[in-house]
């Protein structure tokens, strides 16, 4: 009678008394000869959870789960974890693997079955909802609670095939969109091939000679997986860099200059997180409409899409590091054929004045009228060298033409930045690897195949007859300023993505503007 009475003062204790804040010693009701239902009762429980450390919130969703379930587990049976919960519980210790950050979960350490079946409904409850909900809110930039699936869904959602890699599955529960899924296999890929270490690197940029940076470079190559152990092997080296260089999407030239030393600092760690960002990134967005331009910053590329179909891809050079490329979103509504370029007056006054300090000429060589209060002024009845930077008195015009720093296409959308993608006279920068030169719009390559076809697919002047892509050519050669105005806006998604897609596989490029720590740090938290 004295195993019994025990048993009983513990259930009683369990589900008969207040909660108190001390630590209430259990007898191991786990290993006791009672029926599972029985068990999980008892370790669905204030008392219980307070010896594990899951917070009392939790009871009750757990109790409505498997209340639902007559109290019968879900992920082992009488003793042991099933071969289902084996897979799962690998898979929540490395939860990373499947783009959720260990600190997303409840945390606690679990040292029998029972507390396994618990800790494994709380971690997958978890992941799930934050698969589907993504874990960032990226208005406020703040972290998104912490929620789970509702207790009803959670047997019809989770279920796995064990012949087949668990891991992978994990993505059904996230965003169908292709780019997910590439980035998806992409990321355990990427942790099966690379020792997640957190090694960062101090390689600083070397324009010439870059075997002076030889030892930290090889230290670098060893800690990412390209190169096996330490050589002094300058061939080899070279070669290693160069194959590290084209997956960063960097020139494969083996030599460290400002991007490829940036590259080689970043930890596997770090670079996993990017992944993991990206994920949750494409997680957050809205669902895109039939005909849309996308840009994507880091990527220096700009995609045209009618109807789920990719209709045109065009390279672009972004804002500098100085003069950043902001993200937003808008519609294009007009292409303005020969441009005028109304210069920002942090152009004019810090680069267009000191040129003309030097040379009066420089105006009209380059095309420039400068206008006080709307009126044109000579340059040559103006004294330049009384000019100072931060009182420049004029708005500077450059006007349409082939000089003209817009060229001959101008891709004008509402913003509250100034910026618009546009052609540019300055050809040569669309086939370096990190494009990232311009005052903050986008230089576009071959702007006039992009004007044909978004003309093409207006479907409201084809209906009335007033505009046809052929009309452009004949525009061009006129050679005079002309709107052409959309009857069909077109959404517009500039957007800052450092891990993407080409064709179906994950590729990785560089974080030019350094704007994904801001969100690392609150996924983070």
């Amino acid at each position: 009678m004295k195993p019994l009475l025990i048993s009983c003062i513990a259930f009683l204790t369990l589900f008969g008394c207040a909660d108190t804040s001390e630590k209430v010693e259990l007898p191991a009701f786990e290993n006791q000869d009672i029926p599972i239902d029985k068990k999980m009762k008892m370790g669905i429980s204030t008392t219980y959870f307070k010896q594990l450390g899951i917070p009392d919130s939790l009871v009750n969703y757990l109790n409505d789960y498997y209340s639902m379930r007559n109290y019968q587990p879900r992920w082992i049976n009488d003793s042991t974890l099933t071969q289902e919960g084996e897979e799962l519980k690998k898979v929540v210790s490395k939860s990373h693997e499947i783009s959720i950050p260990k600190n997303r979960l409840v945390n606690f350490t679990t040292s029998n079955y029972i507390q396994d079946e618990i800790h494994l409904t709380l971690a997958l409850s978890r992941i799930v909802s934050d698969l589907r909900n993504g874990m960032i809110d990226y208005e406020r930039k703040q972290q998104k609670p912490k929620n789970f699936i509702p207790a009803s869904e959670l047997d019809k959602s989770i279920a796995f095939d064990t012949n087949e890699d668990v891991r992978l599955q994990f993505l059904k529960f996230g965003p169908v969109d292709s780019t997910y899924q590439a980035l998806g296999k992409g990321l355990i890929a990427f942790v099966d091939k690379h020792r997640l270490d957190t090694n960062s690197f101090a390689i600083k940029s070397i324009k010439f000679d870059s075997l002076g940076a030889t030892p930290k470079t090889v230290d670098a190559l060893i800690s990412k997986g390209y190169l096996e152990k330490k050589t002094t092997d300058s061939t080899l080296i070279a070669e290693s860099l160069a194959q590290f260089q084209k997956d960063n999407q960097l020139k494969p030239d083996a030599v460290i200059g400002k991007y490829t030393s940036m590259a080689l600092n970043e930890s596997t760690y770090h670079k996993m997180e990017r992944i993991i960002l990206s994920m949750d990134k494409i997680r957050a967005q809205t669902p895109r409409p039939s005909k849309y331009i996308h840009i994507n910053i880091p990527e220096y590329k700009l995609r045209l899409y009618i109807n789920d179909s990719l209709k045109s891809e065009h390279n672009l050079v972004v804002g500098s590091l100085e003069n950043q490329t902001p993200e937003l979103t808008s519609k294009l509504r007009k292409i303005v054929v020969y441009p005028y370029w109304n210069v920002p007056y942090s152009i004019s006054s810090k680069e267009i004045l000191p040129a003309v300090q030097r040379n009066v000429g420089y105006l009209e060589k380059n095309n420039y009228k400068i206008f006080k209060n709307d009126v044109e002024v000579d340059p040559h009845s103006v004294n330049w060298r009384g000019i100072r930077q931060n009182s420049f008195p004029y708005k500077v015009r450059q006007e349409p033409g082939p000089k003209n720093s817009l060229g001959i296409l101008k891709f004008d959308f509402h913003n509250n930045h100034s910026v618009y993608f546009h052609d540019t006279p300055s050809k040569s920068l669309f086939g370096v690897d990190v494009r990232a030169y311009s005052h903050g719009c986008m230089r576009t390559q071959n702007p006039v195949d992009l004007a044909k076809i978004i003309m093409e697919h207006d479907a409201y002047r084809d209906k009335f007859n007033e505009m046809i892509p052929d009309s452009l050519d004949t525009l061009l050669g006129r050679g005079n300023n002309f709107e052409i105005r959309l009857l069909d806006p077109i959404p517009i998604f500039i957007e800052y993505q450092t891990v993407t897609r080409q064709d179906t596989s994950m590729v990785l490029y560089i974080d030019v503007y350094a704007r994904d720590e801001e969100y690392l740090k609150i996924m983070r938290q």
